[in-house]
């Protein structure tokens, strides 16, 4: 039966006729997730951008708006600044070009997927804010560069006026009870688009060449991260340096020139027209925007930037390529069309392969320079090489350990094995250890028999790193009492249920020198007698403190820590960054930030923002998944919120893949023609 497996499990997966063509069948489960069936491409796009429009119409829009630097046009005067800068780095002006000059599939995506969000728009006429324009391709085209620009650019702009994080992990077969792999994926981000617009809707994609199940960003037509009935992939930041700020010397002797690498070349102005609403009414002004050959002139500065920013179609090519492929060697075919700026990337097939490339598109650059830094743009040494070749940068292909961890951890972490050598230069990457991948890589490790339930447990556990060696150290200094028996009962772990979780909290938030006194605690350090008596003191503050707002010791975290969406609260398990200055979290990182605490109560946003696990049975693939909220954005959709209690305990949904069980589990389903 082995050899006819892989032909089994693809005849499982056709349904006996494909809609006729300029025509797509959905069918809806129960938590409103759509499944497309379409006899071609362009037919499942017109049926992709419908349903993103008819769920995310406003995160569309406003996507395209920011892509556009047309922000201002909803939000007023407050965006014109980040409006002139995103419109001088020129994403919209590309993405005139590009859609003038497209051809074949990708025009056809591209243009199928706008005519069928419009359609979604008209139908919703009247429900949708009037500020909400018919899409164009050169919405999609500005929205494909912004994403690939959306980590730099938050990192620009920290700089010029942290990034968010993620888990993943891949097991061979030798490490799963099935014998096949199995993968998770875990994005972490907020959860309302905070990051760069960036939230997911979760859809399935059937054609007779296509079989994919997983998430699409709202204002794109083409799956992100998820499986097809080959392959599973999953991403997490990885941190390349994708830009350069370079300090702009003008030539004293002629003001409209400037030094470039040493050589004088003229400025460049362009006249841009920046809309903005003011008073319900939209108003416009003429401003000029001064450009290098590096890129903008950075409002207010003497500097440029330079971005490396893949050019839009190449994105939708490679896109395509990643969902059509049929093994990881393919997958990472697919990369190598350089389509996709960075990303940690893991990824297994049903032939019982599991892989990892640490995918940049950052050039090569003089080492003996800070690229960290601001550079001379007059230095000859600070013009950019060309793009690191793949093979080069980080990767690796079934390890011996049997497991790809990577939690925004070092390329050299990731197969937990010695495959991935070397140290590579911080132009590429600066991360190291987290405590996220310290604790996942060792629960994976506990075991060669890890089914998928297990799998959702470890990518769903609360552990806050280093609790209970921090409290075995408290013991060691503090008297017996109320507040240390709290503590040296709790499990350590950030449940909804757990009560010693609060005090903790309220501990680690005193002062910043806790966050390193738990770390050594961790790593087995006794604290000195100086160090205890330091932490009791702030224990006692925290004691104070939790009183006062709790009126007790005996608060569950669950009864502090929770997520909201409209009308709907729920109680959130996990556990990370309770202050500014803390790089803690657990490997489930629900967190409110620098809110934690506020008067008592911690209203988490940020986090896991897609779960998902895949087993790769090649007879047929299964999936888990679930998202913070739910697949719709609209406040009066039965999908608006029916996620958050499976979210809110680290529970996962059944995917139901392939289109003869997503069409017997549908809730409803209907026809799409055009």
């Amino acid at each position: 039966m082995g050899l006819y497996a892989p032909l089994l499990a693809l005849l499982a997966l056709q349904p006996s006729t494909y809609p006729p063509a300029r025509k797509a069948i959905v069918y809806e489960d129960k938590y409103g997730v759509p499944s497309i069936c379409a006899s071609n491409l362009k037919d499942a796009a017109y049926a992709i951008g419908y349903v993103e429009a008819k769920d995310r119409a406003v995160r569309m829009a406003l996507n395209y708006k920011l892509a556009r630097g047309r922000l201002a046009e909803v939000n007023g005067k407050s965006s014109l600044l980040q409006d002139g800068f995103l419109r001088s780095v020129g994403f919209e002006a590309k993405a005139e070009q590009k859609s003038a000059q497209m051809s074949g599939e990708v025009k056809d995506l591209v243009d199928s997927f706008v005519a069928g969000a419009n359609r979604g728009l008209s139908e919703q006429k009247g429900k949708i804010p009037t500020w909400i324009e018919p899409f164009t391709s050169v919405d999609v085209l500005s929205f494909m560069q912004f994403v690939n620009a959306a980590f730099p650019l938050l990192d620009l702009s920290s700089k010029l006026m942290p990034g968010a994080g993620s888990n993943q992990f891949a097991l061979a077969p030798l490490r799963t009870s099935t014998h096949h792999p199995i993968l998770s994926m875990d994005p972490h981000l907020g959860w309302d688009g905070q990051d760069g617009g960036i939230v997911w809707q979760e859809l399935a994609i059937y054609t007779p060449d296509i079989n994919f199940r997983g998430v699409v960003i709202p204002g794109l037509p083409s799956g992100t991260m998820g499986h097809t009935d080959r392959v599973a992939w999953s991403m997490t930041n990885n941190n390349p340096l994708l830009y350069t700020i370079y300090n702009v010397k003008t030539n004293p002797e002629n003001r409209n020139q400037y030094s470039y690498h040493g050589n004088w070349r003229d400025y460049k102005t362009v006249k841009q027209e920046m809309r903005y609403v003011e008073n319900g009414q939209l108003k416009s002004n003429v401003t000029t925007a001064k450009l290098t050959d590096w890129g903008p002139m950075v409002p207010f500065s003497s500097h440029s930037v330079r971005l490396a920013v893949p050019d839009p179609e190449t994105s939708l090519k490679q896109s395509l390529m990643m969902l059509r492929a049929r093994n990881c060697r393919e997958f990472r075919d697919a990369l190598k069309m350089r389509g996709v700026s960075m990303w940690n990337f893991v990824f297994a097939d049903i032939a019982g392969n599991i892989g990892y490339q640490y995918n940049a598109a950052v050039p090569k650059r003089d080492e003996s320079l800070d690229w960290t830094k601001t550079v001379a743009g007059e230095d000859p040494k600070t013009e950019w090489g060309e793009l690191w070749n793949m093979d080069a940068l980080p990767h690796a292909e079934n390890p011996a350990s049997g497991m790809l961890v990577n939690c925004n951890s070092s390329p050299n972490l990731t197969p937990l094995g010695n495959e991935i050598n070397g140290i590579w230069p911080r132009d590429v990457t600066t991360y190291g250890e987290t405590t996220r991948r310290e604790i996942l890589s060792k629960l994976l490790k506990t075991s060669n028999r890890i089914d998928p339930k297990r799998a959702m447990e470890f990518a769903t556990d609360c552990t806050v790193p280093y609790a209970k060696e921090t409290i075995q150290q408290l013991a060691r200094f503090a008297l017996a009492g109320n507040a240390i028996d709290i503590l040296t009962k709790w499990d350590g772990k950030a449940k909804v249920n757990s009560v010693g979780c609060v005090l903790y909290t309220y501990w680690m938030r005193q002062r910043r020198e806790n966050d390193e006194l738990s770390r050594l605690a961790g790593q087995g350090t006794a604290w000195t007698k100086e160090q205890g008596e330091e932490a009791i003191a702030s224990l006692v503050f925290a004691i104070q403190q939790m009183t006062k707002e709790q009126g007790g010791l005996s608060t569950s975290w669950g009864n502090v820590q929770y997520m909201e969406r409209g009308t709907v609260k729920e109680p959130v398990q996990g556990f990370g960054y309770v202050a500014s200055w803390s790089g803690i979290a657990a490997v489930s990182p629900a967190s409110a930030g620098t809110a934690t605490l506020k008067n008592g109560k911690s209203h988490a946003t940020f986090g896991s923002s897609f779960r998902m696990i895949v087993s790769l049975d090649p007879k047929g693939i299964q999936s888990w998944s679930v998202l913070p909220y739910g697949n719709s954005d609209v406040a009066d959709s039965p999908h608006y919120v029916d996620q958050m209690n499976l979210y809110s305990l680290g529970k996962y949904k059944t995917t139901y893949f392939g289109i003869a069980r997503a069409k017997s589990y549908s809730a409803k389903s209907y026809t799409i023609q055009y």
